[in-house]
């Protein structure tokens, strides 16, 4: 029997509709989130920090990504990302110049946590996001000091957006006290402050009060760049200085490689904030060590991620210093060190 056009039509209708509502839901269903994106940013082009290795490892024990520790590392350092099925990571190591840029740039692009290392790449995470609605989550990792540098309320109350993991406060007064304890004989320190760096005053006000009181004069000489060190060091007449002392974290943090290679073309000590440098020329160092905080800031970032207001997290501090001295650069400097200054140091290099 032939269908009348009613029938034709009822029949039409419903083909339509059933099309209709399968695409309905197609287009309804849930989609799969969006993989996390977790951006990394430090200042110093000539040195990785160790914290970024220790923060990937711990990531990847996390579950947030695979892959090795080593090889994560090398792959993120090369490529500038690494996506895993859970999170993807982005790197960035940055000349001092770069710095703003590229903070504005991951508010741009609408990154999920900024990982900011050292005290440049924090504030120009903090400016960035300052002026945001809802301020992307930053974790700093080793600022020179979160409360004074107006990071974070108090350490047990961040309040905003920023959070993360503190190293003991630069101990310039015991970097003095133990350059003299290891070289009894220091008198005169070339002394290189950065006048841009915001924690030079406070720093600098420690290490006069400590070198008056130990009886070494300070020869202060500004530096902002990779030249000014270069024609700080230069100008040196021989024997002027028994030694040289990074003072603003500034240029610890950019220079260290370039300024370990300037004292020893002028055949003079040089002091450093991590046992790293030490192992490549420096006398000795003195801070904290770095591996803990990448540890530490990995577990505030997997905290974030899951749902953590960075408020309600508070900074942790690691308060562990390291002492570490490289007696072979001592020899090539004629510099005997005493027995009891070595047996105190938690690493020798020989």
């Amino acid at each position: 029997m032939k269908a009348g056009p009613f029938r034709l039509a009822l029949i039409g209708a419903i083909v339509f509709a059933s099309v209709l509502a399968a695409g309905s839901l197609r287009i309804g269903s849930p989609t799969p989130p969006a993989i996390p994106r977790v951006a990394l940013m430090h200042v110093g082009t000539d040195h990785v920090p160790p914290s970024l290795g220790t923060l990937v490892g711990r990531l990847a024990d996390l579950g947030w990504i695979d892959g090795s520790h080593d090889e994560l590392v090398a792959r993120l350092v090369k490529d500038g990302h690494v996506q895993g099925p859970r999170i993807k990571l982005i790197w960035r190591n940055l000349e001092p110049g770069e710095v703003k840029d590229q903070a504005a740039a991951y508010i741009r692009e609408h990154v999920d946590v900024i990982v900011a290392f050292e005290d440049k790449s924090i504030a120009a995470a903090q400016g960035a996001t300052a002026l945001m609605e809802h301020p992307i989550p930053v974790v700093f990792l080793h600022p020179s000091d979160p409360v004074r540098d107006g990071l974070v309320e108090s350490l047990s109350h961040p309040g905003g957006n920023l959070t993360g993991v503190f190293g003991a406060r630069d101990p310039v007064v015991r970097q003095l006290e133990l350059y003299q304890q290891i070289m009894p004989e220091l008198r005169r320190l070339l002394t290189l402050v950065d006048p841009t760096d915001q924690a030079t005053p406070v720093l600098l006000t420690e290490a006069k009060d400590a070198a008056e009181r130990l009886g070494i004069e300070l020869d202060m000489r500004e530096a902002s760049t990779a030249a000014d060190l270069e024609r700080a060091f230069h100008s040196l007449a021989s024997g002027e200085v028994n030694g040289a002392f990074l003072l603003s974290p500034s240029l610890r943090l950019n220079f260290s490689k370039r300024t370990i290679e300037l004292a020893a073309e002028a055949n003079l000590p040089v002091q450093a904030h991590r046992k790293e440098w030490v192992a490549q020329g420096a006398l000795f160092s003195l801070g904290v060590d770095v591996g803990p905080v990448g540890d530490a800031g990995a577990r505030f970032v997997d905290s974030i991620l899951r749902g953590t207001s960075p408020a309600d997290l508070p900074v942790e501090e690691v308060p562990r210093i390291q002492f570490a001295i490289n007696l072979g650069r001592a020899r090539e400097l004629d510099i005997d060190v005493p027995e009891d200054v070595i047996t105190r140091a938690d690493v020798v290099y020989r």
